[in-house]
């Protein structure tokens, strides 16, 4: 689910990325603003997907939660 939901925002991010650089004299700055905007939230939520990602390996490497040292 996590994937789908990364690969989503990806994709929509690139879309918006490409509307923004192919119409950038066209669009008004409000429009321009609203599409930074747009992209700036999908960075956000591509990082806190990300972490959850990254957590979800660390529990199936780690399933009891133990931290365990490395013996130098």
């Amino acid at each position: 689910m996590l994937s789908n939901l990364t690969r989503y925002t990806e994709n929509r991010k690139g879309k918006l990325v490409s509307l923004l650089n192919f119409n950038k004299d066209t669009l008004s700055l409000e429009k321009q603003h609203q599409i930074y905007g747009a992209i700036s939230e999908l960075d956000y939520l591509a990082d806190m997907l990300k972490n959850l990602k990254d957590e979800e390996i660390e529990k199936e490497n780690n399933p009891g939660g133990m931290f365990l040292f490395k013996p130098e």
